[in-house]
């Protein structure tokens, strides 16, 4: 297995009110949707998404748990152990596309602003949790904001918002990333419609390459055929339904 290498942290940034950007002294030849594994010695090792291929590595991570929190501790000049890329990323499509993220499922969603055009959905619970809204829209996308509550634009769930955009637009394919419930309802919403889907998942990860089948989802691994599959591919597998645990036990998700 790959061993992580040490490198610097060159800058810490406030994405949100909850969330940070880290900007390490790593460049690598990523395609958007590809992730990384991040490691904090004597914590754990993490996989995060890449948002941004252009430069030094970024990520943008929320205070979840355990190595968020430590990793919240961390600031410039500190140092992180890395090693990546990794895993399947996204299928560029020409024409019109939608893009769709909810919370920090925006961050792999980040990159294709510099290669696509059309239309983004950037949701949150709440409007404090709004990620890169104004960087979209300086690259010349539609942004469409929903929130939870209400405190901006549409006043609900995203995969509502996005049935009512396929109504008024004919995209070729729509890309999502967030919380599972979310993906599924904006997949079952792009089944419906018939327009074509790529999902970016997160799933409980040990290794990144393949070898210890925790992150798997009806037998796909999540870390070599994704984290970026095609909506067609999950339909009928456990994908909004059920996930696993660090210990590996099969939960039922929450609702969206």
């Amino acid at each position: 297995m790959d061993k992580p290498r040490m490198v610097g942290i060159l800058d810490v940034t406030d994405a949100s009110l909850t969330h940070k950007t880290y900007t390490l002294d790593v460049e690598v030849d990523a395609r958007p949707g590809q992730f990384c594994m991040l490691w904090i010695p004597r914590v754990n090792e993490k996989p995060m998404s890449i948002s941004n291929t252009k430069g030094k590595v970024q990520v943008t991570v929320k205070k979840i748990g355990d190595f968020t929190e430590r990793l919240f501790e961390l600031g410039r000049g500190d140092k992180i152990g890395f090693r990546g890329p990794y895993g399947k990323g996204f299928e560029y499509v020409a024409g019109d596309v939608l893009l769709v993220g909810g919370g920090c499922g925006i961050a792999p969603l980040r990159p294709l602003k510099d290669v696509l055009k059309g239309h983004v959905v950037v949701s949150a619970r709440t409007v404090d949790q709004l990620l890169f809204e104004k960087e979209f829209a300086d690259a010349g996308f539609n942004v469409h904001v929903a929130t939870d509550d209400g405190s901006k634009g549409f006043k609900g769930f995203a995969h509502q918002l996005v049935e009512e955009l396929l109504k008024e637009h004919e995209f070729k394919c729509v890309f999502c990333c967030g919380p599972e419930p979310m993906m599924r309802a904006v997949l079952d919403v792009c089944t419906q419609a018939n327009v074509s889907s790529q999902m970016s998942l997160e799933r409980y990860m040990k290794c990144g390459i393949g070898i210890c089948g925790s992150c798997t989802i009806s037998g796909l691994r999540v870390c070599r055929e994704g984290p970026v599959f095609k909506g067609e591919t999950l339909l009928g597998t456990e994908f909004g339904h059920y996930t696993k645990d660090a210990s590996g036990v099969r939960r039922k998700h929450n609702g969206c």
